[in-house]
C-alpha cells in the first residue's frame, strides 16, 4: 500500500483472484468504481478522509441508507439486510496507545457475495490481525467467511480487558478484606465506571449477531453461521463477566459502606459512654466552681482531696451501673 492511498483514506485494499497471492489494490484501481477480476475484493477504508466518503457515495454501488451509515459520525451496533448485501455495525476495544478500552471504537462493514467495505475512525487492531492472515496465506473462499474471521478476532480483542477488570475487582476485594482502613473506592469507582461503558456498547452486539445468524444471506456457509454463533456466545460470556464484575463492585461499595458506619457508630457510643460518665462529675464541679461565699470546704486544707475521692467513687459507682445495665463489656 502506497503512504500516498492510506493517507487519502484507502488504508488497504486485497483483491483475490484466481492465483495463489492476493492483490493489493490502490485508488487507480478504483477509479470507476468497484475493481473487476477478483471473486473476492476487501476495502479497508478511513471515515475521516474525504477521498473515502465520496468514493463511498458515489462510486461504490451502495443503497444511499448503507452509504450514509458507513460514513456517519455516531453509530450503534446493528444488523440491517439490503437486497444486495448486508450491513453491519459492530465495536472493538481500543487498544491504540494511551486510550481508554472503554472508548470503543466502530467499525461499519458492508458485505456482499465476493466484496466488503470496512470503514473506521480510528485504528483496530483487529483488523490488523486479519490483514496479517492474509498475507500470511489466509485465503477466504468468500466475503462470510472473511467476515467471520474479522468478527473472531475483534471479540477476542476483548478478552484481555475483560481478564483485566476481573483481575482488579480481585485485588479490590481482597484488600478490602485484608484491611479495615484502606477503602479503594476510587478504583472501585472506575471498575464500575469501566464496565457500565463496555456492557453499554458490548450487550447490543450480542442482538446484532444473533439478528445475522437467524437470518441470513443464502450465500452464509454452515460454517459461517458456527463461527459467527460462537463469536456471539463470547459476547454473551463478556456481558455475563461485566455483570457478575458490576455486582460483585456493588457488594463491595456496601460492605466498606457498612464497614464506616460500623466504625463511625462505635465512635460514637464511646463517646456517649464517655459524655454519660462525665456528666454527673462535670455537674460536681461545675457547682463546686461557682465563686459565691459560703463554699464549702474553702478553709479546709484536705477538702481537695475528699472532693477528689468522691469523684473516684461517683465514676466507680457510673461504671458498675453501665456494666449492670450491659451498655458496654
Amino acid at each position: 500500500m502506497d503512504a500516498t492511498d492510506s493517507d487519502s483514506g484507502l488504508i488497504a485494499g486485497i483483491g483475490l483472484g484466481d492465483a495463489a497471492g492476493a492483490q493489493t489494490l490502490n485508488w487507480s484501481d478504483l477509479a470507476n468504481g468497484r475493481p473487476d477480476g477478483f471473486h473476492l475484493c476487501w476495502l479497508h477504508l478511513d471515515q475521516k478522509e474525504e477521498m473515502s466518503r465520496n468514493w463511498i457515495k458515489q462510486k461504490a454501488g451502495l443503497p444511499q441508507i448503507a452509504a450514509d451509515a458507513l460514513i456517519a459520525e455516531e453509530t450503534r451496533p446493528r444488523v440491517q439486510r439490503f437486497d444486495q448485501g448486508v450491513l453491519i455495525v459492530l465495536r472493538g476495544v481500543n487498544l491504540n496507545p494511551g486510550a481508554d478500552p472503554e472508548d470503543m471504537v466502530s467499525l461499519r462493514i458492508w458485505i456482499e457475495r465476493g466484496f466488503m467495505i470496512t470503514v473506521r475512525l480510528r485504528r483496530l487492531l483487529a483488523v490488523q490481525d486479519t490483514l496479517t492472515a492474509l498475507e500470511n496465506g489466509f485465503r477466504p473462499a468468500d466475503t462470510d467467511e472473511l467476515l467471520a474471521h474479522l468478527a473472531e478476532r475483534l471479540f477476542r480483542r476483548m478478552e484481555p480487558v475483560i481478564d483485566d477488570l476481573e483481575e482488579r475487582i480481585d485485588l479490590v476485594d481482597e484488600e478490602q478484606t485484608a484491611s479495615d482502613t484502606r477503602h479503594p473506592t476510587r478504583e472501585l469507582q472506575t471498575l464500575r465506571l469501566r464496565t457500565i461503558i463496555l456492557r453499554r456498547y458490548i450487550l447490543p452486539q450480542r442482538d446484532a449477531l444473533r439478528h445475522l445468524t437467524n437470518d441470513p444471506p443464502s450465500w452464509f456457509t454452515q460454517q459461517t453461521l458456527s463461527s459467527l454463533n460462537e463469536a456471539a456466545d463470547r459476547v454473551i460470556r463478556y456481558v455475563e463477566s461485566l455483570d457478575e464484575i458490576r455486582e460483585r463492585a456493588m457488594v463491595i461499595q456496601d460492605t466498606i459502606q457498612n464497614r464506616s458506619s460500623e466504625e463511625l457508630n462505635r465512635r460514637l457510643y464511646i463517646l456517649s459512654v464517655i459524655s454519660a460518665i462525665c456528666l454527673p462529675i462535670g455537674l460536681l464541679t461545675g457547682l463546686l466552681g461557682i465563686n459565691v461565699a459560703g463554699m464549702p470546704g474553702a478553709e479546709t486544707a484536705w477538702a481537695f482531696w475528699a472532693v477528689t475521692l468522691i469523684m473516684i467513687l461517683i465514676v466507680g459507682l457510673e461504671v458498675w451501673a453501665l456494666r449492670s445495665l450491659k451498655w458496654f463489656k
